[in-house]
C-alpha cells in the first residue's frame, strides 16, 4: 500500500500563523470602523439615532463574536497540531526502541 495520510506539521503551523495574523488585522479592523462609526453616530438624532444604535450594537456584538470565534478556531488549531506533533514522536519513540 503506497498512500499516506499526513497530518499536522509545517502547512498546519501555517494556518495557525494565518489564522492568528487574520484576527490581529480583523480587530484592528474593527477598532477603525467603530472610531468611524462613533464619528458618524453624532450627526444623526431622534428615531433615527435610535434604529442605527440598535442595529450598530446587534453588529457590533455579531462582529465580535465572529473575532472571537476566529481565534478559537486558531487556538484549537494550534493545539491539534501539537497533539498530532506529540503522537508522532510517541510512535518514533515506540519503533526506535
Amino acid at each position: 500500500m503506497t498512500e499516506h495520510i499526513k497530518v499536522g506539521g509545517e502547512g498546519i503551523s501555517a494556518l495557525v500563523d494565518e489564522l492568528a495574523r487574520a484576527h490581529g488585522e480583523m480587530g484592528r479592523t474593527l477598532e477603525d470602523l467603530q472610531t468611524s462609526l462613533d464619528q458618524l453616530s453624532t450627526q444623526w438624532s431622534g428615531a433615527a439615532q435610535h434604529a442605527y444604535a440598535r442595529a450598530q450594537e446587534r453588529w457590533s456584538v455579531s462582529m465580535q463574536h465572529l473575532h472571537d470565534e476566529l481565534d478559537r478556531a486558531r487556538h484549537n488549531t494550534q493545539l491539534s497540531n501539537e497533539a498530532f506533533a506529540d503522537a508522532a514522536r510517541a510512535t518514533q519513540r515506540l519503533w526506535s526502541e
